[in-house]
């Protein structure tokens, strides 16, 4: 596993143009949600901002996952001359259209499933939460309030009873580990379309089953990721300080956010391709 870490970093560094597409993306997408908080004035256009921007990422996870993959195989090949070898990764970008072209209804299908699993998942854990914890006994709207501070967070927990603040607690454990067995579960889905199933449905199987194949080798790397997408959340707590530190951070978070694709697209290729 050790060697699989290290391979995807060099790959990652080989290959850093895999940041452009996502940066492009993030940037524009952040675009076109602001547009859309300040032009959205009635549930027909909120429907048409939502589908358009489903739209948009399946559009995009179909050409940039389709580049990552195209870069993984890249490092296979032997380039005599350096030149030779720049040249192939920069035309890396030229494989987004294709990727597109490609896997645009598969991720279409994808980006769908994925919302009614975890509308399913939901339901069923809010059922569960309710049964063993119970009500907090909190206003909903009072909370919201309280999330845009930390200040006014910290105030908030201090007005909560010791009941209150076990059943938050067990709320928060239930909730970490149901997300955590569904992004174990699903680590290799977008890998298998990518790769092999087409089919979003039939890919959600398959990569289960792949799981299980290697049920140690699935769960170090699981337990790796988790750890890179905490720090990567405690590093985007640190962006927002001042401007020269935000940037820095943002350089920080789309390098380990590309990083952490090509390391699972990395375990693919190795163990089921080969």
């Amino acid at each position: 596993m050790i060697k699989l870490f290290k391979d995807a970093v060099k790959i990652t560094n080989e290959n850093i143009i895999l940041a452009t597409p996502l940066i492009l993306f993030m940037w524009l997408l952040s675009m076109y949600v602001g547009f859309s908080k300040l032009s959205v004035n009635n549930i027909w256009l909120a429907l048409l901002s939502f589908v358009t921007t489903i739209f948009m990422t399946a559009a995009f996870f179909a050409g940039w996952f389709y580049m990552v993959k195209k870069a993984i195989n890249l490092s296979k090949e032997t380039f005599v001359l350096e030149s030779d070898k720049a040249k192939a990764t920069f035309n890396l970008i030229k494989k987004v259209p294709a990727g597109i072209g490609k896997h645009f209804g598969s991720f279409l299908g994808m980006i769908m499933l994925a919302i009614l699993i975890i509308a399913v998942v939901g339901a069923i854990t809010f059922k569960i939460g309710m049964a063993l914890i119970g009500n907090l006994g909190l206003d909903p709207s009072a909370v919201k309030e309280v999330l845009n501070s930390t200040a006014d967070m910290k105030a908030f927990l201090d007005t909560l009873t010791f009941e209150q603040l076990i059943k938050l607690n067990n709320w928060n454990l239930l909730i970490l580990g149901v997300t955590s067995l569904m992004s174990f579960l699903f680590m290799l889905w977008i890998p298998e379309i990518v790769y092999k199933s087409r089919n979003p449905f039939m890919a959600i199987f398959r990569s289960i089953k792949k799981i299980f194949q290697k049920p140690w080798k699935a769960l170090k790397l699981f337990i790796f990721t988790s750890v890179l997408n905490f720090v990567l959340s405690f590093i985007n707590t640190f962006s927002f300080v001042n401007s020269a530190i935000y940037f820095i951070m943002m350089i920080i978070y789309f390098y380990f956010l590309v990083y952490l694709v090509v390391l699972l697209f990395l375990y693919y290729d190795r163990e089921f391709t080969e």
